[in-house]
């Protein structure tokens, strides 16, 4: 680095051409302050700078190999992955919603047994109640299509929200 009085002679404009050309530094800070043309003008040369090279040593020999510098590329930039909805969640909270649906308007006991044999005294209907999913074989658990209840209300509600949220892109 240079010295201080160095530095405040070039910012006065008082330094000696000859001190410019030979420091490099200097220089730098020259061109920079006034210009490469008014330093050309007052006859001030640009000092010779060293080339940008690694010298390295060549194993046991006496010489000297320079190995250029090869300037390190920037890494790629990380790709963001496309956003995508959550399809399984959408797929099954359809069919969630489809069952559902399918039990209050047609009733799966129109079209799988499954209350006691038809001679027994318990008298199935049509659509199960799915708070009474448990006791399927009682008669309690069954009732008439197209009567809601209120989990069934709170149930397709939730799923229908969930169904929405799977939409969305992450």
């Amino acid at each position: 680095m240079s010295s201080l009085d160095d530095i405040k002679n070039l910012l006065d404009g008082t330094l000696n051409p000859e001190s410019l050309e030979d420091n490099p530094e200097l220089y730098e800070m020259a061109e920079s302050i006034y210009g490469r043309e008014v330093l050309e003008q007052m006859g001030v040369e640009a000092p010779e700078r060293p080339s940008e090279s690694i010298v390295q040593p060549n194993g046991d020999a006496k010489h000297e190999v320079e190995m250029p510098i090869v300037p390190i590329a920037p890494p790629d930039p990380i790709p963001e992955t496309p956003k995508s909805r959550r399809w399984g969640l959408f797929v099954f909270t359809t069919i969630a919603i489809s069952l559902i649906l399918t039990n209050l308007v047609v009733g799966y006991g129109s079209f799988i047994p499954l209350c006691d044999e038809p001679d027994s005294e318990t008298n199935c209907e049509d659509k199960l109640i799915l708070s009474e999913i448990a006791n399927y074989q009682s008669p309690n658990s069954w009732t008439e299509t197209m009567e809601l209840e209120i989990i069934e209300i709170g149930i397709l509600v939730f799923l229908f929200g969930i169904m929405l949220f799977s939409l969305r892109k992450k």
